[in-house]
């Protein structure tokens, strides 16, 4: 009885001291004692980051100084900027001209001569060696006049020239042109070889045009297959090229006008095996032919007829735009396609030609060049002609004269027969179907026979214009340029001698251009023209060098320009992700980076707000004006940092383009320069602490080094009367050197008393910076910055890389950083370095805080604040986790904080910014993170209490996790894995004696083993990898983890938080915390005077629910990805062969009137070596590469 006392007792002991332990830990986060450590800490944080600045001392000479503001208008402006990049972009369309004019002048002229490879060479793309010795570049001048470069692999070699490392990035020669064939084509087929030939004298021209265009690439791309390309280079190619110039945008656009397109693909019972396996990847060639201007849609029949996109609403019952996105859309819903019952063509073609006269009515009056209508039929046959359908539905006669009448075709019919055993008279009826319908008839039988005609329908296509003589000019969408190395050249600056090296592939940006062709044509005057297209001939564009007229300096902080074509496609945007350059993918083009459209970037805050949508109808309009919006903005590629921003947009079209401009100016920063008529002063430079924006000041007139040069520049500017030179630039960098000066000698001495007072309260600064509104940036190293010389560039150049020595001030993040978050405010924010987690070594975080200087204008009887400059400082995380624990670690006589501090294991302290982003905290693996993966409960519960407000961002641009089913570690794969070598040693030896042959039989059974192993995939691939965001490494790890898994595009919501202001919350619970005391968990949080910091601190020990990574990020798209495509949304076709592009019907009573009338439409075989033979040598040689 005794015992069992005893145990009650205790038992009653412990129960008591468990509750008082845990009401004591409710009641000690007493809400005044961490608004007193708040305080505090805020207190001290402003006061010792305006002493370290010298922010006050600058702030009272901006009063004190006499200035003048500029104030910019944004409409001229964007009128400007236009007119600079139509001029421009003239010189290169005039360059195409010329290039089509003499192209078609020498064909005119032009005799056959039956070369062959024994008296005929050309520069082949794929051949050309660059001069080496021992991985230097030779140039030129090394070499005697007559000496020829004996080194490994001699073959045609082209002295390449230094002007390639400013204008081209990758070596070229600018004394020829170079050719690239396809692959599935002869190099030395007799038809080839005539056509290189004629153009070979098209360098002539080339030369000529490139006095005038010091970076356009010049090419024509024959119908033949081939492109010539200027300046001539090597062509880089990793693993198997697959490229062909006619299947490109900047091709198909130029050759024909838009195409509106039904395929009709027969899925009756006789259409299986390999027959269906032909028939779909001809579907997915006449896919991957189209380009944004087109329209189409897939049709399958068999005794009924339906759309393979019959999920999408949208695109039930019409056509679709050719995006990247519907063409994958479609494709997935094509591999899904079964045979079944009986074909009915008749209902198929009634179907198709409802959908197209509802697209593109019938004008009986004009021959509408605008669009040109198609039905491509792909089917093992037909039991007749069908005659009365085409009747009904596709020939209509029209009058041309008192007395004369044509009949005319409405669509033009593709007909594909598909497998190489079919009956005499399916083949008649099928081809009498394209012949009698002014289209083409192909006969598909192999696999091989898919990649080498399926795109000469093209040719056809184009000869409404073509039989009319009508000249257009296209101006294609964004797409990168010929193919640069995997390891890109750079120039080595530090040496004062010429001296090439070799960078890592991350070292030079991909090119991304965009292109002006024109179609060229035969021109010869025979009695009946076919309408023959000759090629393409154009200039591609570095889209780099378009976006240098836009004047960056003019857009203030958080400024910023884009352009957009006729589509509201953008082609230039600060938020464009068309690359992924993570250390998994590599330098990955994003698969839909070509149909991104305005309204996916620009996102307005208030979803019912209609400005954004009435800017991209007029900009695609060709309209100028003005339109202001609120809307949802983000720090780089961190979608999660989002701010709200009221800003407005000056748009201007570019003239004689589809393409219009729009410069984009943030309403608090306001466009002002800011200035003094003063001359600048050589000894206002400390040149070795100091950085100029590398902005255009006068005639191309830029930032250089030595700076008393660019000193020069800046004091002739202000002198000059040339309209060209920006005067209130130069007068604006004058007068923010001239009032920034001394400020160093606040750094030093500020330095100089921390060293000495040596307390754990002092934060520890790396470095001093202050960024000015002109481009001036100065910045101190505190951590031993030694005496220069100043006068010694190597030596200074050597301490400026402790920063970005090009980009201007104003782009920087953490001036954008202190834009956002306005007066008074220090903005906070910290950086990690990739080498931390492996090392956990503090030093290797880093901790930045900003704020701005602003002064006042008068402007329309208003006042507006100037954002001026901006300081930064930058200090080591331990110097602030100390700052934290001390300050917590007492609080005033009326509070009692004993038992209470943050290096408390019952406590958890952290520092977030204004985005929810953990700045500081106990355990810094977690600085950097997003608070929502720490304690998400918490994050939503401060939301409720009105201290965070959540912003829905979605992310056009996104990455998903997919399975591959194509995986090489199929089961499927391991059985046949032996049998899959044996065939590739077979290909091997086929090879070496088949090279010249037009056809191989074992084509298909290649085609099973390969295609149906995954040891190779389509050449347009659905998968591409992509980083989510810089700090965020789990997507790569489950993919790393997991073969089958891959990444494709995809749309998806992001969770955002952004705060609310001052408010604080008091001593606060939160439920549905299992691992904490009576499931819920106690916390208290708040503001840090003067700086974008919430201290939180929160009863330890236990947390509530983790938001994870896929719950952050959820997939907003359906199954069938019809959400995200904006189908409905408004644009403009082409110009000059849009809608309204028609011309009046000839005059047939003329002999030499051009006539379409065919006479061939039968495809015909023998000149193309198999594709299929020919990629499988290259996936052998491959293999037997990536083995070694």
């Amino acid at each position: 009885m005794q015992w069992t006392l005893s145990v009650v007792i205790a038992t009653t002991v412990v129960y008591l001291f468990t509750i008082v332990g845990f009401t004591q830990s409710f009641l000690e986060l007493n809400p005044a004692i961490v608004e007193f450590w708040a305080t505090s800490l805020g207190q001290q944080i402003d006061r010792q980051c305006k002493n370290a600045s010298g922010i006050k001392v600058i702030e009272k000479k901006y009063k004190e100084a006499t200035y003048t503001t500029h104030y910019i208008n944004g409409k001229t402006l964007s009128v400007e900027v236009a007119k600079k990049i139509e001029s421009y972009l003239q010189v290169r369309l005039e360059a195409a001209i010329e290039i089509k004019k003499k192209a078609q002048e020498l064909f005119l002229n032009y005799s056959s001569e039956n070369h062959t490879c024994d008296d005929f060479t050309y520069y082949d793309s794929k051949d050309i060696t660059i001069y080496k010795d021992r991985g230097n570049l030779i140039f030129p001048e090394d070499l005697d006049e007559n000496s020829t470069y004996n080194g490994p692999n001699l073959e045609l070699y082209l002295p390449l020239y230094e002007e390639w490392r400013e204008h081209f990035q990758i070596p070229v020669s600018l004394n020829a042109s170079a050719i690239h064939v396809p692959t599935n084509i002869y190099k030395c087929a007799p038809f080839l070889l005539d056509n290189i030939s004629w153009t070979g004298k098209l360098d002539e021209v080339f030369s000529k045009n490139q006095g005038n265009m010091k970076s356009a690439w010049q090419f024509f791309a024959s119908s033949a297959g081939f492109l010539r390309f200027y300046p001539a280079s090597a062509w880089y190619n990793e693993g198997m090229d697959m490229f062909d110039a006619r299947l490109t945008e900047w091709y198909t656009s130029a050759a024909a006008p838009p195409k509106n397109i039904i395929i009709l693909l027969d899925n009756s019972g006789s259409m299986t095996g390999l027959r269906m396996e032909i028939a779909k990847t001809t579907v997915k060639k006449i896919m991957e032919s189209l380009n944004e201007n087109d329209f189409f849609n897939l049709i399958t029949f068999n005794n009924d007829s339906r759309f393979v996109d019959c999920d999408c609403q949208h695109s039930n019952g019409s056509l679709i735009q050719a995006t990247s996105k519907n063409i994958r859309r479609v494709t997935k819903s094509l591999m899904e396609v079964q045979s079944i019952q009986i074909a009915n063509f008749s209902k198929a073609f009634q179907l198709a030609f409802d959908v197209l006269q509802k697209h593109s009515p019938i004008n009986r009056s004009r021959i509408n060049l605008g669009s040109n209508n198609a039905i491509m039929l792909i089917t093992d046959g037909a039991s007749e002609t069908y005659v009365e359908v085409f009747d009904s539905y596709n020939w209509y006669n029209v009058t041309v004269d008192k007395d004369q009448t044509a009949q005319l075709r409405y669509a033009r019919i593709f007909s594909y027969l598909i497998g190489q055993e079919v009956t005499l008279a399916n083949k008649n009826h099928v081809k009498w179907m394209g012949c009698a319908n002014k289209g083409y008839f192909y006969h598909i039988g192999t696999m091989a026979d898919v990649h080498d005609y399926v795109q000469d329908y093209v040719r056809v296509m184009a000869r409404p214009l073509a039989v009319h003589n009508i000249s257009h000019n296209s101006w294609s969408g964004v797409h990168l340029n010929i193919p640069l190395p995997k390891e890109n050249f750079g120039f080595n600056t530090n040496s004062r001698t010429t001296e090439w090296i070799r960078l890592p592939s991350t070292a030079t940006k991909p090119v991304l251009s965009i292109s002006v062709s024109t179609p060229v044509y035969d021109q010869r005057d025979d009695e009946i023209n076919n309408g023959n297209l000759l090629g393409v001939a154009g200039v591609h564009i570095n889209l780099d060098e378009i976006l240098a007229f836009i004047p960056r300096s003019k857009l203030g902080a958080l400024g910023y320009a884009f352009i957009i074509n006729n589509n509201g496609f953008v082609l230039s945007h600060p938020d464009l992700k068309p690359w992924n350059f993570s250390s998994f993918g590599g330098n990955t083009p994003m698969n839909d980076y070509k149909n991104v459209d305005i309204l996916f970037l620009e996102q307005e805050y208030n979803s019912s707000d209609e400005q954004l949508p009435q800017l991209r109808r007029a900009m695609i309009n060709g309209e100028t004006g003005h339109v202001q919006a609120t809307v949802k903005k983000f720090y780089g590629q961190q979608l999660h940092r989002v701010y709200i921003q009221t800003q407005n947009y000056y748009y201007a079209p570019i003239l004689n383009t589809p393409y219009s401009i729009a410069l984009v100016i943030a309403e608090h920063t306001n466009n002002h320069y800011i200035y003094q008529t003063k001359s600048l002063d050589p000894q206002s430079f400390l040149w070795c602490s100091m950085v100029i924006a590398d902005w255009d000041y006068c005639n191309n007139q830029r930032k250089t080094t030595p700076f008393f040069k660019f000193v020069d520049i800046i004091n002739n500017v202000l002198k000059s009367s040339d309209p060209l030179c920006n005067k209130n630039l130069a007068a604006s960098v004058a007068f923010d050197v001239n009032i920034t000066r001394g400020v160093h000698a606040i750094w030093n001495d500020y330095n100089k008393e921390i060293l000495i007072a040596n307390s754990q309260k002092n934060l520890d600064f790396n470095m001093a910076m202050v960024g000015t509104r002109a481009g001036v940036t100065r910045f101190q190293d505190f951590n031993g910055q030694a005496e220069l010389d100043q006068s010694n560039d190597e030596s200074c150049l050597s301490l400026q890389k402790l920063i970005d020595l090009f980009t201007p001030s104003i782009d920087t993040e953490y001036y954008k950083k202190a834009a956002v978050n306005r007066r008074n405010v220090w903005a906070f924010s910290s950086t990690i370095h990739p080498d931390f987690e492996d090392t956990l070594n503090t030093s290797y975080i880093s901790v930045a805080a900003s704020r701005g200087i602003y002064i006042q204008e008068h402007h329309r009887n208003s006042k507006k604040d100037i954002l001026a400059s901006v300081f930064t400082l930058h200090m080591k995380y331990d110097s602030l986790f100390r700052m934290l624990n001390a300050t917590t670690s007492f609080c005033s006589a009326s509070l009692d904080c004993s038992s209470i501090y943050c290096h408390n294991d019952s406590v958890d302290c952290y520092l977030l910014d204004e985005n929810g982003f953990v700045v500081v905290a106990d355990d810094p693996l977690l600085v950097g993170k997003f608070f929502g993966y720490i304690d998400y409960q918490v994050l939503l519960d401060m939301r409720k209490k009105g201290m965070f407000k959540e912003v829905p961002i979605t992310d056009y641009q996104a990455v998903c996790i997919a399975c591959d089913m194509s995986s090489e570690n199929s089961s499927a794969s391991s059985i046949l894995n032996p049998f899959i070598y044996m065939v590739k040693l077979l290909m091997w030896h086929i090879t070496q004696i088949t090279l010249s042959l037009t056809q191989f039989s074992l084509v298909n059974l290649w085609h099973y083993i390969y295609y149906a192993t995954g040891l190779m995939t389509s050449s347009v691939s659905d998968l591409t990898y992509a980083g989510l965001y810089p700090n965020d490494t789990l997507l790569y790890q489950q993919v790393l983890s997991q073969k089958f898994l891959t990444l494709s595009p995809c749309q998806q919501s992001i969770k955002s938080f952004i705060s609310l202001g001052s408010r604080n919350i008091t001593n606060n619970h939160v439920s549905n915390c299992s691992e904490c005391s009576y499931s819920k968990r106690s916390y208290v949080a708040n503001r840090v005077p003067n700086t974008n910091l919430y201290l939180m601190v929160l009863e330890g020990e236990c947390s509530c629910e983790i938001l994870s990574q896929n719950d952050c990020m959820e997939e907003n798209e359906s199954s069938n990805g019809c959400s995200s495509d904006f189908m409905g949304v408004y644009r403009k076709p082409p110009a000059p062969h849009g809608s309204t592009g028609s011309i009046k019907l000839p005059k047939y009573k003329t002999k030499k009137q051009p006539i379409e009338e065919v006479q061939t439409c039968n495809g015909s075989a023998s000149l193309y070596i198999s594709t299929m033979l020919i990629i499988a040598i290259q996936v052998f040689i491959h293999e037997i590469y990536s083995c070694r």
